[in-house]
């Protein structure tokens, strides 16, 4: 019989620091990583399908596994490449975007993974050729069933550099602000029963990140994590977490802290569930010197139906208080998302690496539609292809940070569809301060200690015929620091038209007008482009 572990969002806390060594450079790391989970898809779809050749059953209907190879071809006609306001430059962008998709459903070896390697050229234009890669890949191997598992994920993307340079709406135009920031991590997990008093996990986690060409936003996290649950049926239950963490950042910056509470539960019947908890902290955010206190939180959460999921969790610390607040609630042709979380983040300014695409968001976004990770990706690839959305776009800026931070992040986010108009909508809002007093001041926080990033989206996407369909969408994205001086909105509109030759083919046809206002006149830009995609599958 399945154990049923602790959610997630409790789980990240971890023990004792686990030595791993460590690659010099995340993305290389990511690429290692991401080859294995290759290797690990590809053996497990092979030999299901020389299993399913012996008999009757295909293979993709007895694993759920598939591997599709793909090219995409872009090419962009804009009036400034170089996203200036006095020295325009014209050029025609060709993107060749060779990728691939993979999936496995079933046995023990479940995980996604999408790459694609973008050679960028230029042609009437002295910027020099480049190329870009973009991942995303998260997997689970259960080596040994109902005990031991390890979760492996990574990802290379596109990120600011500081919330107050330079912004825009296309990754291959030449943008100095924008760099390519790698992340991987990989988490082994031991979890079982004592008898039939208890449940324990004990997770092991080792992240890294890595900024190309910068030591700002280089960091690597190692921590440790022991949990029991009590597995009692009655009104009451009780729980134990130990962590400890430790973060280094290559600017100078390391911290650690530990954590251990012990928790009581109440759930007088399915719907609804209390709980508090205490116990003791150990951290150095605020002054880099270890300081001892306590720390003590309250939860509930409320699910009258699988439609409908209201949650609240609050945890006390000396360097800030900590909350989640979620709901959500669909209805037959709508999806209503509201979260509201603070917490202290020792990657990304606004998260992990391409925590802020568009993937990323509607993943987020669909999870209650469908739980499984693996085929909540294909769903969500999907509606990007059908809104006319490039995954690996971003849907709201970040920027790379030296220390950790305190990050208060807000979501709103809904979609409605009628009989041939879908509407989505996403409205974020994110306050960063940096913490202690030891930290090198680098990036944004050299000339703001605390930024406001606000972003909001809006999509209309109609189907004009089974096999075309036009959309709009609408971005807007504004970063405030202390001081007036410190202020940057970026705006854009996008218009799309995309349809589909057959099964593997696709295209799309489109028109942007962007408006960057930077700290001043000179660093300000418009920018107007006609693009054009067509991409094949080869499976």
């Amino acid at each position: 019989m399945p154990v049923n572990r602790p959610r997630a969002d409790r789980l990240r806390l971890n023990l004792p620091q686990i030595p791993v060594p460590c690659p010099h450079r995340a993305w290389a790391s990511s690429a290692v990583l991401s080859a294995a989970l290759y290797a690990l898809l590809t053996s497990h779809a092979s030999a299901q399908v020389q299993a399913a050749a012996a008999g009757d059953t295909p293979a993709a209907a007895r694993t759920g596994s598939h591997i599709t190879p793909r090219i995409a071809v872009t090419e962009t006609v804009t009036d400034n490449n170089t996203l200036s306001s006095t020295a325009k430059d014209a050029a025609l962008i060709t993107m060749v975007s060779p990728g691939i998709s993979m999936s496995s459903t079933a046995g023990r070896l479940r995980g996604t993974l999408d790459y694609s390697l973008s050679e960028i050229l230029y042609t009437k234009s002295n910027q020099k050729n480049r190329n870009q890669q973009a991942l995303t890949a998260r997997g689970t191997a259960e080596l040994i069933e109902n005990f031991f598992l390890v979760d492996a994920n990574a990802s290379i993307g596109q990120q600011l550099t500081s919330a107050f340079g330079t912004q825009s709406i296309d990754h291959s135009l030449a943008n100095s602000n924008s760099t390519e920031v790698a992340s991987f991590s990989l988490s082994p997990v031991v979890h079982g029963r004592l008898a039939s008093v208890a449940r324990y996990e004990v997770r092991g986690t080792y992240s890294q990140t890595n900024a190309k060409d910068s030591i700002v936003g280089d960091n690597d996290v190692t921590s440790g994590n022991f949990r029991l649950d009590s597995v009692s049926g009655g009104l009451l239950g009780w729980w134990v977490n130990g962590t400890s963490t430790r973060s280094h950042f290559r600017t100078g910056v390391i911290n650690n802290s530990a954590l251990v509470l012990v928790g009581l539960k109440y759930q007088p019947d399915v719907e609804f569930q209390l709980g508090i908890n205490g116990g003791r902290e150990r951290s150095d955010y605020l002054t880099g010197t270890a300081s001892k206190g306590q720390s003590y939180g309250a939860n509930a959460s409320w699910i009258p139906s699988p439609r409908t999921t209201l949650s609240f969790d609050w945890q006390s610390h000396d360097y800030g208080n900590s909350h989640t607040v979620n709901f959500e609630h669909r209805m037959a042709r709508s999806s209503w998302r509201m979260t509201d979380s603070q917490n202290v983040s020792t990657a990304l300014a606004s998260g992990a690496v391409g925590q802020n695409t568009n993937y990323e968001l509607l993943f987020a976004q669909y999870a209650s539609i469908e739980p499984d990770p693996v085929k909540r990706d294909v769903l969500v690839r999907n509606a990007l292809t059908t809104l006319g959305l490039s995954p690996d776009s971003l849907a709201s800026a970040g920027f790379l940070t030296g220390g950790p931070t305190l990050s208060h992040n807000q979501v709103v986010s809904f979609s409605v569809e009628m009989l041939r108009t879908t509407v989505t909508a996403t409205a974020l809002q994110t306050a960063t301060r940096q913490l202690g007093n030891g930290v090198v001041p680098v990036a944004s926080s050299s000339v703001s200690g605390n930024v406001v990033q606000r972003s909001g989206t809006l999509n209309v996407a109609h189907v004009l015929t089974p096999t075309a369909s036009a959309n709009v969408a609408y971005t807007q994205t504004q970063s405030h620091g202390d001081g007036s001086n410190f202020s940057t909105t970026l705006r854009s509109i996008i218009a799309n038209w995309t349809g589909r030759l057959n099964l593997r083919t696709n295209y799309s046809l489109g028109l942007r007008h962007a408006q960057f206002d930077g700290v001043n006149s000179a660093a300000s830009y418009r920018e107007n482009a006609v693009f054009g995609t067509f991409s094949h599958e080869f499976n």
